[in-house]
C-alpha cells in the first residue's frame, strides 16, 4: 500500500513540471537549429484551438462532439437543437 501511494505521488509530482514556452522553445530552436519541438508544440495548440466553440451568428450556437482523437465542433441552428433534445 505504501508503495502505491509513492507511486500515485510521484506521478502528481510529475505533472508539475515546468513546460517551456513556445518562445522559450523558438529560441532554442533558433541556437541548435532544430525545431520540431516548436512544430509538434504549434500542432498541440491547433489541436487545442479546434476543439474550443465556435462563436456563432444569431439563431445558431455551437456544438460540439468529442471523440477518441478529437473535438469537432460546428454551428447548428436553434431550431434543430430542440428538435433533437425534444426526442428523448
Amino acid at each position: 500500500m505504501k508503495g502505491t501511494g509513492i507511486l500515485v505521488l510521484l506521478l502528481m509530482l510529475g505533472g508539475c513540471a515546468a513546460v517551456p514556452t513556445l518562445e522559450e522553445l523558438e529560441d532554442q530552436a533558433l541556437l541548435t537549429g532544430d525545431w520540431s519541438q516548436v512544430e509538434k508544440r504549434e500542432r498541440t495548440i491547433a489541436r487545442r484551438q479546434a476543439g474550443e466553440p465556435l462563436d456563432c451568428v444569431e439563431g445558431y450556437v455551437s456544438y460540439c462532439e468529442t471523440r477518441i482523437v478529437d473535438t469537432q465542433c460546428r454551428c447548428v441552428s436553434y431550431t434543430v437543437m430542440r428538435d433533437m433534445f425534444r426526442r428523448f
